[in-house]
């Protein structure tokens, strides 16, 4: 039966489920790099700075248990969470945006790791069409539903300034797209069916100073 099946991914804990992307992450690095069989959840903990009770309590939502002084069989925990994420099904996705970060998108190397494939990239900047990213060509936004169609694409990264962002949305899900990688910085009206992931730097950069001021706070 598959995870899907037996818990229902929606049913996960926000937070929870945030964490187990890094245990993901974090164990995918172990395996590749000390390729070792076992871990304890206190070593997870330290390394992510959180407890190991923490640890325990969000693999208790997986069907992978530890054993006492033993730890967690790696293989087995990370085929549950790469059956969790959908890691051995590719999903193609398109970028919106061909300026330094649709760029440097298309041309990250990490996403075959997760089944993950940046079929085409868009602009509608005539200059920039027709130029090569890596292996792809520049292509311009009326050949979004040929494309879109061809490679079954469900997922498109919006890389573009934020006054464009919204009509660019729209029309992505009028040719069919599911869900949208927001990469600008407009707050997106989309349909409740549409799923978006909204990756604004300046917010993550907001966060950042707010827990330096906090911790500057802190130690005086």
């Amino acid at each position: 039966m598959k995870l899907e099946e037996r818990k229902g991914i929606l049913r996960f804990p926000k937070a929870t489920f945030e964490r187990l992307k890094l245990y993901h992450a974090l164990l995918t690095q172990i395996s590749l790099e000390e390729k070792r069989e076992y871990i304890l959840s206190e070593e997870i903990a330290e390394a992510l700075r959180i407890t190991p009770e923490q640890v325990r309590k969000d693999f208790s939502f997986l069907e992978t248990n530890g054993k006492p002084k033993v730890g967690y069989y790696i293989p087995e925990l990370l085929s549950e969470l790469d059956e969790l994420f959908g890691t051995k099904e590719r999903e193609n996705i398109i970028i919106i945006g061909a300026g330094h970060l649709g760029q440097a998108l298309a041309n990250y190397k990490g996403f075959k790791d997760i089944g993950a494939q940046v079929v085409a990239i868009f602009d509608n900047d005539p200059e920039k069409i027709g130029q090569m990213v890596g292996e792809l060509m520049i292509l311009p936004l009326k050949d979004l539903p040929r494309v879109i169609r061809r490679f079954k694409v469900k997922i498109a990264a919006v890389c573009v300034p934020e006054k464009a962002a919204q009509e660019v949305a729209d029309l992505l899900i009028g040719y069919g797209i599911k869900a949208i990688w927001n990469f600008s910085t407009k707050i997106l009206d989309l349909p409740n069916d549409i799923i978006v992931q909204n990756e604004d730097i300046t917010r993550g950069l907001l966060g950042i100073k707010h827990m330096l001021a906090e911790k500057a706070t802190s130690e005086r």
